[in-house]
């Protein structure tokens, strides 16, 4: 039976709306920041914030490869699969967010050799450090409570965990900057308290969704140094990956601290503002994961062929509404940030940039999904291997001679080689099927 639009809505609709509250809360952060009208405010929580995600993004692979294995596990119908693919990573991943803990000053440190912010905006970003660091375990552990939910095709659910949490986050934040006036302070706590939210709601669902007891399972949770050596191979595609990505933000941080505080936050705001859009994509890649990872348990070509052109359906029509929203608004939307003169000028100056976004991101984001779901992972290892060393390459000579607008080539161009360095090994998708 061919996969149809109305099985790719029901799917696709609740993993966009749960994907996009999660850079809403970043761009929340920075609004409500904004809103006091002190620029290195803005520039500590953007460097906080990359930090943090620096972190999580580089265990990101815990939440998209758990979704990969449920969704395999689930097109296999196994039982003892789908706990697998739970509680292995579920361990590893409490694990590392200890060890963050445990290895704080030596992470800030790294970091602030890494961004060189200015001394002003370092102690802001300190603060939200300092705060937000013992939530990583709480993060790595909702990513793969959440992937596992994802591969399970558990919409519902995911929704609303996901919505849940992060609109707590958005309110808190609102009551304890606005009302309390904590400063960066009241954006960490507020999402530290999410965070933990989050978490338990997730687990309650994971047991309350599933189709058989997770407890007969729990053996599967130990694992052996085979079993350990198994998953570090079959994870460290994507963790290469994802270091990639984490050079690119944080060679976008450093290279925008260098240029200023004003171009730093002017920066930030045009970033959140990616984000969103980036993660309206991701939604989509998400329902193409679990529906390919399908696909895949299935053995079942019929099935891939669909989504993949589902997939280039719904990454058009969501390209062009994106490319229409941010041309008839992309003037208003920093002044949902900030009313600071110079940093308003400086975003309308680079706000062209944005338009380019979603045309050269879109399919990029998106068709990395297929690959994650079906265990295709060495492609994507190679192609962003390729694409950092572009835009290394570009930000290198463009930023000298054009300043930031410069570095905003160097970041498009970063986009445009995701999807054309990753799409041509499709083939190897293809293969996982037959």
């Amino acid at each position: 039976m061919a996969l149809t639009n109305k099985d790719y809505y029901k799917i696709a609709i609740p993993f966009i709306i749960s994907t996009v509250t999660q850079p809403l809360l970043g761009a929340v952060d920075t609004a409500v920041i904004g809103r006091l009208g002190i620029a290195e405010l803005i520039g500590g929580v953007a460097i906080g914030t990359v930090i943090m995600n620096t972190l999580y993004w580089l265990f990101g692979f815990f939440r998209v490869s758990t979704t990969g294995q449920s969704a395999i596990a689930m097109g296999k119908s196994c039982n003892e699969a789908k706990a697998s693919s739970l509680l292995r990573p579920f361990v590893l991943s409490g694990l590392v967010g200890l060890i963050f803990i445990l290895t704080q000053s030596l992470i800030w440190q790294g970091a602030l050799w890494v961004i060189e912010p200015v001394a002003d905006v370092a102690v802001h970003a300190k603060t939200y450090f300092d705060i937000l660091i013992f939530g990583a375990p709480l993060v790595l552990l909702n990513y793969t409570v959440i992937g596992w939910l994802m591969g399970q095709a558990k919409v519902k659910e995911v929704l609303f965990t996901q919505v849940f949490g992060n609109v707590l986050n958005i309110i808190l934040d609102a009551i304890f900057v606005l009302w309390f006036d904590f400063g960066v302070a009241s954006v960490a706590f507020a999402s530290l308290i999410a965070q933990a939210t989050t978490f338990a709601i997730g687990m309650v669902l994971v047991f309350k969704s599933s189709d058989f007891s997770l407890w007969q399972y729990l053996g599967l949770a130990r694992m052996s140094k085979a079993d350990l050596k198994t998953i570090i191979s079959s994870n460290s595609d994507l963790m290469l990956r994802t270091v990639c990505i984490l050079i690119f933000f944080n060679m976008m941080a450093r290279t925008g601290s260098r240029l200023g505080a004003d171009v730093l936050a002017t920066n930030a705001i045009l970033m959140q503002v990616t984000f969103i859009v980036g993660y309206m994509f991701d939604g989509v890649a998400n329902a193409s994961s679990v529906f390919s990872g399908k696909a895949v348990g299935e053995k079942n070509p019929r099935l891939l062929k669909d989504v993949l052109r589902l997939n280039f359906q719904w990454t058009t029509w969501f390209v062009v509404v994106m490319t229409a929203f941010i041309a008839l608004f992309k003037n208003d939307l920093v002044l949902l940030f900030t009313q600071i003169p110079t940093i308003i000028a400086l975003f309308e100056d680079m706000s062209a940039w944005l338009l380019l976004f979603p045309l050269v991101a879109g399919y990029g984001l998106t068709v990395y999904g297929i690959f994650t779901g079906t265990g295709t992972t060495r492609p994507v290892r190679n192609s962003s291997i390729a694409t950092l060393l572009v835009f290394l390459l570009v930000a290198y000579f463009a930023v000298e001679a054009m300043g930031n607008h410069g570095l905003w080539l160097a970041f498009t161009l970063f986009y445009v080689g995701r999807f054309a360095f990753l799409y041509p090994s499709i083939s190897q998708v293809k293969k996982k099927c037959l």
